[in-house]
């Protein structure tokens, strides 16, 4: 009979076992294998009843964890677990918490590999676009509880064009900028209307390979996305990076447009920009020493 540990040794040991990626027996057996338990009998552990043995009792606990991890998941993915169905996501699951088993204290980090890993599943193979699927449902939630910041309305931006030199916005926090395969966002439509990629219109869909920018934001309790155009997405880009004054959006817009466009034109997009970009709230004031220096 082993002596029974201290606190923190039961507590070692009860995680140790309930995460044993083949279940609390193999686990055990392979804490006895590395000399960590001097037997496989865990009766010194957990006592033992007249239904159950203290390796079936210390199963309960290992799967009401996995469940628990599942449910988060599908809680942060809904949209995912929706595309390929309740089992293929059990098992996607599996997989991925023997790749990326939970090393921080928050469960709100569990799912932050979760894109990166469905790059190289199966899954992706037998659901397009899964992988920016689950990017742009990550990038929603994050943007969720992101930090505050006062937007700026438009007011602000027309009394700034006194001074396009000197006025420097920045983008929110609570935003996220991203590259998507482009048949994203019509998956996400269909998911939406309950459909899936598989059986509405694939025909329809984008090119294999062909990507979208896509800006993710959070305005108030509500979390929102769109497409961008090459030109936005480009003054989103010097605007991400410590901000930029409305002259440099203004030269970064025009050097954006089709060959011809007049200074008229690109300062009419710009404005038209702003006033976009003020309704969603995704604009705050930036400092101006950190001001970026001409667009390249």
């Amino acid at each position: 009979m082993q002596r029974f540990p201290d606190l923190h040794r039961v507590q070692s040991l009860f995680w140790r076992l309930i995460t044993a990626p083949e279940g609390v027996g193999p686990g055990a057996a392979e804490l006895h294998r590395r000399g960590d338990l001097a037997s496989e009998d865990l009766s010194f552990l957990v006592r033992p009843d007249a239904r159950l043995d203290p390796t079936e009792r210390l199963d309960i606990y290992a799967d009401m964890y996995f469940h628990r991890l599942r449910d988060c998941l599908a809680e942060n993915f809904p949209k995912v677990a929706a595309q390929i169905g309740d089992a293929p996501f059990h098992n996607l699951v599996t997989d991925y918490l023997l790749a990326h088993p939970p090393k921080h204290y928050s469960l709100r980090e569990l799912g932050r590999a979760l894109p990166g890993f469905l790059e190289t599943h199966a899954l992706e193979r037998s659901f397009p676009a899964l992988a920016g699927l689950a990017r742009l449902e990550w990038a929603r939630f994050d943007v969720f509880d992101d930090t505050d910041a006062v937007p700026l309305s438009r007011r602000d931006l027309l009394d700034a064009g006194s001074a396009p030199e000197t006025f420097v916005p920045t983008l929110i926090p609570s935003y996220r900028a991203l590259r998507l395969d482009a048949r994203v966002l019509p998956l996400w439509k269909r998911l939406d209307a309950g459909g899936d990629f598989a059986t509405d219109g694939a025909s329809k869909s984008p090119t294999p390979g062909e990507t979208i920018g896509v800006r993710v934001w959070r305005k108030g309790f509500a979390v929102f996305h769109r497409s961008v155009t090459p030109d936005e997405e480009s003054c989103l880009e010097l605007l991400e990076t410590k901000g930029a004054s409305l002259a440099q959006l203004g030269e970064r817009l025009l050097e954006r447009q089709a060959p011809g466009t007049s200074h008229a034109q690109a300062a009419q997009r710009l404005a038209s920009l702003l006033d976009l970009w003020a309704r969603d709230e995704v604009l705050t004031r930036g400092d101006p020493a950190s001001t970026p220096g001409p667009a390249p």
